[in-house]
Parts: structure tokens; C-alpha cells; sequence
């Protein structure tokens, strides 16, 4: 709660203690704004726990007191030690990997893979709750669950590579959905950016991984796989599932793009897939323009603005053979000139709304 100093010399009025809550949401650590506002009648004091959830979240910076040095120190001790064990671990699996048994070598992956998991539940439940330091073991809790990840699918690829014949893709097909499914679990526990970054990158490795290895002319299904999950990516970003959101519409759009660009590297000789891709790109890139008017978050500016330059360049140096290169450029400077003269509009309408 406010202190008795923090209360201004012109009383204790609603007007002046709104100033003080403001004025503390400047300078403040996270549960001092979130006191700030309890006492000016802002948040009810029932959904006190909740804001600071929420206050923390957005002030990752401020959410320590200045005086917690020795917090700081400890998570970079964290972070250092996580590194050097799994570097230790690597080290002494490399120099002995060709002598081990298969068993034996899953069994040590998957020691590894428990010791990081066991540590980052104990630093998750080790949480006060009040938002002092919880940012940073949520993190380092992120990225150890991440390596545990990474260890359990290394682990379950090695036992069943001697299962299938040399070159088949479902090994690793197999280990990447495990891995997938891993990140998914570890980010849901503990949140943070890596947990989303592996996530992501899971997901899109698993479906080429998984459609190359089941469908013989896979490409096109993985792209367009590739797209429906950016665009549930960025559905769960507005629906609020992502912690980082602006994280979130990032590598949302980033992986609808990537699906929409995939069919251009299909193998046929017929130019549909090409078409395909073109008509993607640019579905996306109006799709991106119109969400940023909807919603005024810059990712979609950034999407729509991508998503018509290459689907404008990669045409032109299509379809013109001969001069293509150049003609290419100068189709990607005119787009750009072009979404330019767009994005500045619409930031203008922003800032006039």
C-alpha cells in the first residue's frame, strides 16, 4: 500500500491520490504501481493478484526493486551453470558416443534431459508471487524446459534411427513432434519468449519433417499446414494465449509467410505452384494491411508490406526470363515506395484515431 510519504502534502482527496498513482506507475516497481492503483480506487483490492500479474508482464524492467543486485546475479549464475552442464554433457557424450551402446546413449540423453526438467520446476514453483523476481525464473525455467525439450527429442531420435532404414525421415519426424509437444507442455508451465521461439520452431519443422516422410509430393500441403498455423498462431495472439504478444504477432506472421512462399519451391514442372504462391503472398499482405487498420499493432504493417513485395518481385523475375533480375528490383523498390506511402497514411490515421 501507499506509504505515509507517498501521500501528497495536499491530502488524501481522489483527485491527488490519482496523481500519486500515477506518478508511482512512473518511477515504481510493479507491486508499487499495483498498490498505487489499489489505493486510488483504480483496482479492486480482490483483483490486486491479477493486475500484478499483468503490471509485471509489461514492465519487465521495473518489476525488481533496484536494490535486488544479488537476484539479478543469481539468475545470470543460473543461466551460466545451465550452459556449462549441458556443455559438460556434450563434451563427455562426444568423447565416448562411438563406444556406448544405443540404450546407454538414450539413457544418458534423457538423464540430462530430467536433471534440466527437475530444475526448471523447481525454480517455477519457487515463485513468490509477488512479482519481485518471477520474470526472470520464469525465463531461465523457459529456456531450461526448452533444453529438456531438445535433450528428450535428441534422446528418442537416437533409440529409433536403428528402427528404420538409413535415410527415412521418420526418426526425426518422430523426435521433432516430441520436441514440439515438449515446448508446448514447458511453455505452458513456465512462459516466457524462448518457450514461444521453440514452439514455433518446432511446429514448422514437425509438418515438413512429418509430410515429407507420409505424402511423396508433400511441399504444397505443408505450406499451406505451415499457413493455417500462422494464422492460428496470430488468432491466439489477439485472443491474448501468448504472453509476449507482440512476440507472438511476430513469429505469427513470420510463419505465415513462410507458408505462403513454400509452394514456390515445389518440384513439377506445371507454374501453378508458382501462381499459388504468388496468390498467397498476397492474400497475406492485404490480410496484414487490413488487420493493422483493425487493430493498429505495427507486426501486421510489417506482414502486408513483406508479403506484396515478395509476391510482387518473385513474379516479375518469374515471369520475365531474360531481364527478370532487374526487372525484379525495380518492381520490389516500387512496392515498397508504394507500401511506404501506405504505412505512413495509415500511421497517420493512428495517430489522428
Amino acid at each position: 500500500m501507499l506509504s505515509r510519504a507517498t501521500i501528497p502534502a495536499g491530502g488524501c482527496g481522489p483527485d491527488n491520490i490519482r496523481m500519486t498513482a500515477l506518478r508511482t506507475a512512473a518511477t515504481g516497481t510493479a507491486p508499487d504501481v499495483v498498490d498505487a492503483l489499489v489505493e486510488s480506487g483504480i483496482v479492486a483490492p480482490e483483483d490486486r493478484e491479477r493486475a500484478l500479474g499483468v503490471v509485471a508482464a509489461r514492465l519487465p524492467g521495473r518489476s525488481q526493486p533496484t536494490g535486488s543486485a544479488g537476484n539479478l546475479v543469481a539468475t545470470l549464475l543460473g543461466y551460466v551453470g545451465g550452459i556449462l552442464v549441458v556443455a559438460a554433457g556434450a563434451l563427455l557424450l562426444s568423447l565416448r558416443w562411438n563406444a556406448l551402446t544405443v540404450p546407454t546413449r538414450v539413457l544418458a540423453l534423457a538423464g540430462a534431459a530430467a536433471l534440466l526438467a527437475v530444475v526448471a520446476v523447481v525454480l517455477r514453483r519457487s515463485d513468490r508471487g509477488d512479482g519481485a523476481d518471477d520474470a526472470g525464473r520464469r525465463t531461465l525455467a523457459g529456456v531450461l524446459g526448452v533444453g529438456a525439450a531438445g535433450l528428450s527429442a535428441f534422446a528418442a531420435g537416437t533409440g529409433l534411427e536403428d528402427r528404420w532404414t538409413i535415410g527415412s525421415m521418420a526418426p526425426a519426424s518422430l523426435a521433432f513432434l516430441l520436441f514440439t509437444a515438449l515446448a508446448v507442455a514447458f511453455y505452458l508451465f513456465s512462459p516466457s519468449v524462448p518457450g514461444q521461439l521453440a514452439v514455433a520452431f518446432g511446429a514448422v519443422v514437425t509438418i515438413f519433417l512429418l509430410t515429407d516422410w507420409a505424402l511423396a509430393d508433400s511441399i504444397i500441403t505443408a505450406g499451406l499446414l505451415v499457413l493455417a498455423v500462422g494464422i492460428g498462431w496470430l488468432v491466439l495472439a489477439e485472443l491474448g494465449a501468448w504472453r509476449a504478444d507482440v512476440t507472438a504477432r511476430l513469429l505469427g506472421g513470420a510463419i505465415t509467410l513462410i507458408g505462403a512462399q513454400t509452394p514456390l519451391f515445389h518440384d513439377g514442372t506445371s507454374d501453378s505452384s508458382h501462381a499459388l504462391a504468388y496468390a498467397l503472398l498476397t492474400l497475406v499482405g492485404f490480410g496484414g494491411f487490413a488487420t493493422f487498420v483493425r487493430l493498429r499493432e505495427w507486426p501486421y504493417l510489417a506482414v502486408g508490406v513483406i508479403g506484396l513485395t515478395l509476391a510482387a518481385t518473385e513474379a516479375a523475375v518469374d515471369f520475365f526470363d531474360g531481364s527478370g533480375a532487374a526487372i525484379g528490383l525495380l518492381v520490389a523498390g516500387s512496392v515498397l515506395l508504394i507500401t511506404s506511402l501506405i504505412a505512413m497514411r495509415l500511421r497517420r490515421g493512428t495517430e489522428a484515431a
